[in-house]
């Protein structure tokens, strides 16, 4: 657990650092000559609705910043005290509650210079973690009354996974494998490409080996094994449940119709392989807003879309001084 947090705020960090020289380099804000280092205030307005995800990130940015233009010397008079240079950042909408039009979420006080420079970098972040978890959380009202839980994918923006995985989860859903190290998934390629005979000794190969290692999650949690089942290996779906291997088996591109078909026999399957009872159900594969609620009536363990990742557009926010 420790050392996926290490990696976490290492990648945030990297990726922070990354949005800054973007931005910056290699001359600074050219307009920043006009102000003096003396403190300013600006507040963080919602010009529309939606969830508050990842609030942290906006002090985070502005202590990296600080620190960027220190490193740059991009601040008009020679810094010798940081005392001189502080940051203070009120926050009034917890991470996960909604917000409305004209809510101010933040009030910021740093040096004036800083505050402008970094007033894109902080609303292109905000913008789209909110925007993140305003459409997990859309997607979330076709769940009411369901033990069925939402997951998310690895689909995500390259450099923001551990973010976009966060306000997903802030706005009430569940992480799916944080990454290819974190669970074992046996997909269609796998298994097209695998060096052994069949599925099951696959699986058991698999099994033995996280057992011998020890290997654990994220989460400091045995790694789970997912298996892949599609129309073209469905056939495999009985011997998956006879050994009992797995901890949960995903339904991939089935119509509403043949899931069906297939929880019944999944249901058969439970009864006569008792061992097969703690493994869990995913369907996935062209679920979308539009079509979401009838998987949810399937009475299935997991659902997980990519809708999210695909669908999210930036929520419309707007810095200004006070």
């Amino acid at each position: 657990m420790q050392l996926i947090e290490n990696v976490e705020n290492k990648c945030i960090q990297e990726l922070i650092n990354l949005s800054l020289e973007e931005d910056l380099l290699p001359n600074g804000d050219l307009s920043g000559f006009l102000l003096d280092d003396s403190s300013a205030k600006a507040k963080i307005i919602a010009k529309e609705g939606g969830i508050m995800a990842c609030s942290f990130i906006v002090e985070q940015i502005l202590v990296c910043g600080l620190q960027f233009f220190i490193d740059q010397r991009y601040f008009n008079i020679e810094v010798t005290n940081l005392e001189n240079l502080k940051i203070d950042v009120k926050q009034f909408v917890k991470d996960s509650n909604e917000f409305k039009v004209g809510d101010i979420l933040f009030e910021i006080t740093a040096p004036a210079a800083l505050l402008l420079a970094l007033e894109r970098t902080i609303l292109n972040f905000l913008q789209r973690l909110c925007g993140v978890a305003t459409t997990t959380k859309n997607l979330l009202s076709n769940f009411k009354n369901t033990d069925t839980k939402l997951l998310d994918t690895r689909k995500t923006v390259p450099g923001m996974r551990f973010l976009e995985k966060q306000a997903f989860k802030a706005a009430g859903a569940t992480n799916h494998r944080l990454n290819l190290s974190d669970m074992v998934m046996i997909k269609e390629n796998h298994i097209a490409l695998s060096r052994f005979e069949n599925i099951t000794d696959a699986i058991a190969a698999t099994y033995q080996r996280i057992k011998e290692e020890k290997l654990e999650d994220y989460k400091g949690n045995k790694v789970k094994i997912e298996v892949e089942i599609n129309k073209d290996n469905k056939k495999l779906l009985e011997s998956i449940f006879e050994q009992a291997l797995v901890d949960i088996i995903m339904l991939d591109n089935f119509s509403i119709v043949e899931i069906k078909e297939l929880m019944n026999e999944i249901s058969s399957f439970r009864k006569k392989y008792p061992a097969s009872q703690n493994i869990k159900i995913e369907a996935s594969g062209g679920i979308n807003i539009d079509n979401i609620n009838d998987y949810v009536k399937l009475g299935l363990d997991y659902i997980s879309s990519a809708y999210v990742s695909k669908n999210s557009r930036n929520i419309d926010l707007s810095m200004l001084v006070a």
